[in-house]
C-alpha cells in the first residue's frame, strides 16, 4: 500500500507545517478547509485547496482540526460518507482519545493517531499511534511514507491520553507550575534549568538511559524517597488555568507566563526556530559520533 498523495484538514500554523514536510519530498498534497480561499502565508506552492471531501479521495488524510471531540467525530463522519473506506484516516490530536475517535468509524482498521510537534516541518520524529483496531498494512504504510519524507516513527501500540511526548511535557510542566504557585521558584529559573542543565544532557543520552550511566542504585533511592512527595492530585495549577480566562494567552497577547508587551513575538519565534534548526543539526553530529561509542544497545526486558 503506497501513499503518494496527502490531504491535511485544517489550514492552521500546525495543518500547514505538515503540509511543508510532505511537500518538500514530492509528495501530492490537499488542503481541506472551511475557507480554502483564504490567504495561507507558508502554504507550499502547488498544494490543490479544498472547501469539502468530494472527487477522488487522497491516499491519506490527516485531521488536524480544532481539539473538539464532537467536532472531530462528527468531521471523521463526513470523511468516510464521502470516501469510504478508499483513504486512510490519521489524526493529529494528543490529548483527545483516540480509541474514541476510532470506535464509531465504519473503517477503523483505515484509523490510527499521527501527531506532530511543532513547528511540524522541522522535527525529524512523528509519533504514530496505533488503535485497537488499526491495522498493521495501515501503520506500515504510513511508516513507509513518513520515512520517504526524512522522518521516524515513534510507533505507541496503544493510544495513551497525551501519547509520549505530551505526556512527559505535561508532567513536566504541572510539576514546575505547582513549584511556582509555593513560591518555591519562579518562571525564569524552571526555563534556565531545563535550557541550560537538563536540555544539554538528554541531548545526548536521553532520560532513561542517563539514570544507566549515573548508577540505578541512587536513582532507585531517589525515586522510592522523592515520587511520593511529588503533585499527584490529579488536578491541574488553577494559577496557570487562569491565564487564559483573563486573555493572558502568551506571546501574541502581550501577556502569559511573562510580560511580551515590548517584545516581538514573531522576531523572537524566527530566533528560536534558527537556533533549534543548528541545535537539531549539532545532535545529529552527537547521534552518529554515539552509535561508535555505544551502538544499539540492547532494551533489558521490564520483568
Amino acid at each position: 500500500m503506497d501513499i503518494n498523495s496527502v490531504c491535511v484538514a485544517g489550514g492552521g500554523v500546525m495543518g500547514l507545517g505538515i503540509l511543508r514536510g510532505f511537500a518538500a519530498h514530492g509528495v501530492e498534497c490537499w488542503l481541506l478547509s472551511r475557507d480554502p480561499g483564504a490567504e495561507k502565508p507558508g502554504l507550499p506552492m502547488g498544494v490543490r485547496r479544498l472547501g469539502a471531501p468530494e472527487g477522488p479521495p487522497p491516499d491519506l488524510l490527516i485531521e488536524s482540526i480544532p481539539e473538539e471531540m464532537a467536532l472531530k467525530q462528527e468531521f471523521l463522519a463526513r470523511i468516510e460518507a464521502a470516501w469510504g473506506g478508499r483513504c486512510l484516516l490519521a489524526s493529529n490530536t494528543s490529548v483527545l482519545p483516540l480509541q474514541a475517535l476510532a470506535d464509531p468509524l465504519r473503517h477503523p482498521e483505515r484509523f490510527c493517531g499521527l501527531h506532530y510537534m511543532q513547528p511540524a516541518d522541522t522535527f525529524a520524529y512523528v509519533e504514530l499511534i496505533a488503535v485497537r483496531q488499526s491495522a498493521p498494512e495501515t501503520l506500515e504504510a504510513i511508516a513507509a511514507l513518513l520515512a520517504r519524507c526524512g522522518r521516524t516513527a515513534l510507533r505507541l501500540s496503544k493510544p495513551i491520553p497525551g501519547a509520549l511526548i505530551n505526556r512527559l511535557q505535561h508532567a513536566m510542566a504541572n510539576e514546575a507550575y505547582q513549584m511556582i504557585a509555593e513560591g518555591a521558584v519562579d518562571a525564569a529559573t524552571v526555563d534556565l534549568v531545563i535550557r541550560r542543565m537538563l536540555t544539554p544532557r538528554m541531548a545526548v543520552t536521553g532520560l532513561i538511559e542517563q539514570k544507566d550511566l549515573s548508577g540505578l542504585g541512587t536513582h532507585a533511592a531517589s525515586q522510592s524517597g522523592l515520587v511520593p512527595l511529588l503533585h499527584h492530585e490529579g488536578t491541574a495549577a488553577e494559577w496557570m488555568l487562569d491565564l487564559p480566562k483573563r486573555d493572558e494567552t502568551g506571546a501574541d497577547a502581550g501577556l502569559g507566563f511573562y510580560d511580551w508587551r515590548d517584545r516581538d513575538p514573531a522576531a523572537y519565534r524566527a530566533f528560536a526556530a534558527q537556533y533549534v534548526a543548528r541545535m537539531l543539526a549539532l545532535q545529529a553530529e552527537a547521534e552518529a559520533a554515539r552509535a561508535a561509542v555505544a551502538p544499539a544497545l540492547r532494551q533489558h526486558p521490564v520483568r
